[in-house]
């Protein structure tokens, strides 16, 4: 017999793991990882998850980072507000764990980084 998961617990799941990321920061950095840029998490990271099969949380407004360096992004870091990287992967145009329209950071005509959008989507149950 397979397991039966109410969506309450994806949305329970969502709800949790987005919290461990208010006030945290979103690390971009270089093949060396050298960091390029680092946009901050709002204070309350995510909105409230969706009770459904996966849960699904848009996160809150980012506040850019101004004081960004020229380069193309490599990797990315999700850190807490203490500085601690909980989920970390590759980034790519068409390759990479977190996709972009473009890993380039120019070095000029742009006030700050930052995120458009970003979703956390928690599923317990294979539904």
């Amino acid at each position: 017999m397979a397991w039966t998961v109410n969506s309450l617990v994806d949305q329970a799941a969502c709800s949790a793991i987005g919290a461990l990321f208010n006030g945290g920061s979103v690390r971009l950095t270089d093949s060396g990882a050298s960091e390029l840029a680092a946009p901050a998490f709002n204070a309350t990271a995510f909105g409230t998850p969706t009770n459904a099969h996966p849960s699904v949380a848009a996160a809150n407004a980012f506040t850019g980072d101004a004081s960004f360096t020229a380069g193309t992004i490599a990797n990315i870091a999700f850190r807490n507000s203490g500085g601690t990287t909980l989920i970390s992967g590759t980034v790519g145009v068409g390759s990479g764990d977190f996709q972009v329209s473009s890993a380039d950071i120019p070095g000029s005509g742009v006030d700050y980084i930052s995120l458009s959008a970003l979703n956390l989507t928690v599923s317990m149950a294979g539904a």
